[in-house]
């Protein structure tokens, strides 16, 4: 039953974020998450990387491969091909932050970060428009979740 909830929910967030496809004429990411992640992994949640306004810059797809190992990957839906602040994170412990697994730099297309994590985990992305700190970031986090 937790099983099918997951994919349940899997299912519907994937399809959310697919539908927020980039206007006609626009770049497109020639990268997917599971590409990205590499042989095994599949998706099973995301979430649009999104401003305070809203727009949507980017998608955060968690993935995972048997044997307990996730993968997160922020996908840029803007600024694609351009070196922006692009970050990927996979939150495995609450207590201890050197546990948790963190990519992060001026990307041109995508941030990932990969990691055995057994037990619970939480994820989250963002895509800056601009290099570094300076700029404005869409961004967007779960909670604590995926629990065996």
């Amino acid at each position: 039953m937790k099983f099918l909830r997951w994919t349940l929910a899997a299912l519907l967030s994937v399809a959310a974020v697919l539908t927020a496809a980039p206007p006609a004429g626009a770049a497109t990411n020639p990268y997917t998450p599971a590409e990205v992640c590499g042989a095994g992994y599949r998706v099973i949640s995301s979430l649009p990387a999104k401003t305070d306004g809203g727009s949507k810059w980017g998608g955060v797809y968690l993935l995972y491969k048997a044997g307990g190992y996730n993968c997160v990957v922020t996908i840029k839906w803007s600024f694609i091909g351009v070196a922006t602040d692009t970050f990927a994170g996979l939150y495995r412990d609450s207590e201890d932050s050197s546990k948790n697994v963190y990519d992060r730099g001026n990307f041109k297309y995508y941030a990932v970060a990969r990691g055995y994590a057994p037990d619970c985990i939480k994820y989250a992305g963002w895509v800056g428009d601009k290099i570094g700190d300076a700029g404005t970031r869409a961004g967007a986090a779960s909670g604590w979740g995926w629990c065996d």
